[in-house]
């Protein structure tokens, strides 16, 4: 099958086999990282970096300009931008166990040193999840609404309920009981 024919998932998936296949390999990681970019959500850019970042020699340069381009940025949260390029500022690797690494990351691993809702669910699921909540409140759909909050609370999913719970006060709704019930579960 020809590189054009892939899809963005299969493409990336493939580029992992090659970082796999050659772990130092510079050139295979940086265009990991950028075909992470296609797929949705931060984790599958933020995976391929934690990789990069670990495996492959500290090169400032190369990787500053990575950081640099706004693809790149823009699937990146905040905090995790900063410490990557803290990290390529000092010169330094990162190590194999780490809270930067993702479920997609094939070399580094995911550290236990995260809070306890990202043990169970990811960031990008959190964000997908409260959207799917704010839908199924909008249309009534309660039986979706206590679907959620038992997630919420089962999962200590704490960022899917924050962001759930302020989409629907921006709307001006009033939440029931079952709301304040979770909120105060999981504080």
């Amino acid at each position: 099958m020809a590189q054009r024919d892939l899809s963005d998932r299969e493409r990336f998936r493939q580029l992992g086999r090659q970082v796999l296949a050659q772990p130092a390999e510079r050139d295979r990681h940086e265009l990991r990282v950028l075909a992470g970019c296609a797929l949705p959500g931060s984790e599958p850019v933020q995976g391929a970096l934690a990789d990069m970042l670990h495996i492959c020699e500290p090169d400032a340069a190369r990787s500053g300009r990575l950081l640099e381009r706004e693809d790149v940025r823009t699937h990146l949260p905040g905090y995790v931008l900063q410490a990557f390029e803290a990290l390529v500022q000092s010169g330094g690797r990162l190590a194999k166990a780490t809270p930067l690494a993702t479920r997609y990351s094939i070399i580094a691993t995911p550290s236990l040193n995260v809070p306890k809702r990202a043990l169970l669910v990811s960031m990008d699921d959190s964000k997908t999840i409260a959207e799917r909540a704010v839908a199924a409140v909008q249309v009534g759909d309660t039986t979706a609404e206590e679907e959620f909050l038992t997630h919420c609370r089962g999962a200590h999913d704490s960022l899917a309920f924050m962001l759930a719970r302020r989409a629907l006060m921006r709307e001006g709704r009033v939440l029931g009981a079952m709301w304040e019930e979770t909120l105060q579960a999981l504080q």
